[in-house]
């Protein structure tokens, strides 16, 4: 698909057509790179998104060991 760059401002843009948005669940922000003369663009995580995941494998790899009542 061959798209024109658009003059904004001091800057240039790319529009992409909705069906690209919906089908890469591209949201408000999304995460620019460039590897070598291309740019890639990726859907922008969610905050804290995989935190449940990335805990409940901590707790499966090291079982909580109970040491006792806490001093405060």
């Amino acid at each position: 698909m061959k798209v024109k760059l658009i003059k904004i401002g001091n800057s240039y843009g790319v529009r992409l057509p909705k069906t690209v948005i919906e089908s890469c669940e591209f949201g408000e922000n999304l995460e620019m790179t460039v590897k070598g003369k291309s740019v890639v663009l990726v859907a922008d995580k969610q905050p804290r998104s995989g935190w449940h995941e990335a805990i409940q494998d901590e707790i499966n790899a090291k079982p909580l060991k109970y040491l006792g009542e806490w001093e405060w």
